[in-house]
């Protein structure tokens, strides 16, 4: 559809009824003092809480056949998935479009999750539990991805990704025992084809291009980070890099050159994200984990998307800053469940949520 539209604006309209079955999704996303709430709880409350909440629906179907953390996690992602179909059901052709390609993000984690889980020699019911389904593939066709023999035979049905640009990737698999490469190409296949989707759209969807381009931005920073921590070589991190950022790629690129993580924080202390990654670079320093830098970035971002949710509230901006806002929730809900099953203490569990 892409390619039919690519010398051609996609006509937005305003759709009242649309923007207003957003809203009442939207009023029923948790609050910073729900998640307050949950982390006072222990694991059996927040079952209770979570079964009187917007899961009410996919946690009792599911009950009959699965209980404890499977239960919820299963729930979580059925109702993300449900969540994300409502909206394309409910918004017309133009809209749903645009929706559809915002999505395909559910796709790309899915089909990582698969190869991760099949990378490890995960137990399959743990890698099923992961999936979401969220996106445009079903999840039956997930499942058969799954069932697959190796890597290479879901790379080669993944239906997304042209198998040729996992050449590199392969080799990498086979060489080094990586999937870094692997996960490198889908990734740059989603958010190229999102930057040339982006373009088509009308002035009204200015404001989500440029959250999309910090997105890209801020997927780059922690790229870079991760790969100077790992100490691959420049050229390597080079390939890593994808396009589209507000930054200019000269920039990027100029930070991928650098020697080292502290040296590339200096740089970036110099940028617009100095206050940002201000605690996560102290605390790479204290114990050389990039988990809390990880973290700021994502608050950072979901304060960009509540931008989108307030600034132009009937516009798509709106459908699109739920939709993010949305699958943050279930990632904070996963990491309380998890935390929670696992005993860790309120404190670290606070930490990696974003508000």
């Amino acid at each position: 559809m892409l390619k039919i539209q690519e010398n051609k604006k996609l006509k937005l309209g305003f759709y009242p009824y649309t923007y207003a079955r957003t809203a009442v999704m939207k009023s029923l996303l948790f609050k910073k003092e729900d998640y307050h709430k949950m982390l006072k709880m222990g694991f059996s409350e927040i079952a209770k809480f979570l079964q009187d909440s917007h899961y009410k629906k996919e946690i009792n179907a599911l009950a009959t056949e699965h209980s404890g953390g499977d239960l919820l996690e299963l729930a979580l992602n059925r109702n993300l998935a449900e969540s994300f179909k409502k909206l394309i059901r409910i918004s017309p052709y133009e809209l749903g479009l645009l929706i559809g390609e915002y999505v395909k993000r559910k796709d790309i984690d899915d089909i990582k999750t698969i190869i991760r889980g099949k990378f490890t020699n995960a137990n399959e019911k743990l890698i099923l539990n992961s999936i979401t389904a969220a996106g445009t593939l079903s999840y039956d066709f997930l499942v058969s991805l799954l069932k697959k023999e190796s890597i290479e035979n879901i790379l080669k049905s993944n239906t997304m990704v042209d198998f040729a640009l996992f050449a590199n990737g392969l080799n990498d698999l086979k060489e080094k025992n990586s999937l870094i490469s692997i996960e490198n190409a889908f990734d740059k296949y989603y958010y190229n084809n999102l930057i040339q989707f982006s373009k088509i759209l009308p002035k009204e969807g200015a404001l989500f291009r440029n959250f999309l381009q910090k997105e890209v931005e801020m997927l780059n920073i922690l790229t870079l980070l991760r790969l100077k921590k790992a100490k691959l070589g420049k050229e390597a991190v080079r390939d890593f890099i994808i396009s589209g950022s507000r930054l200019s790629n000269s920039k990027i690129m100029s930070m991928a050159e650098v020697d080292d993580v502290d040296e590339l924080s200096r740089i970036l202390e110099k940028t617009d994200y100095k206050n940002v990654i201000a605690k996560g670079i102290d605390e790479h320093k204290k114990t050389g984990s990039l988990i809390m830098l990880e973290t700021e970035l994502y608050k950072y971002l979901l304060r960009q998307s509540i931008l989108l949710l307030h600034q132009h509230p009937l516009s798509v901006d709106v459908i699109l800053g739920y939709m993010f806002a949305k699958d943050i929730e279930v990632r904070n809900l996963k990491i309380i469940v998890k935390g929670k099953q696992l005993g860790l203490d309120y404190e670290f569990i606070e930490s990696q949520l974003v508000f």
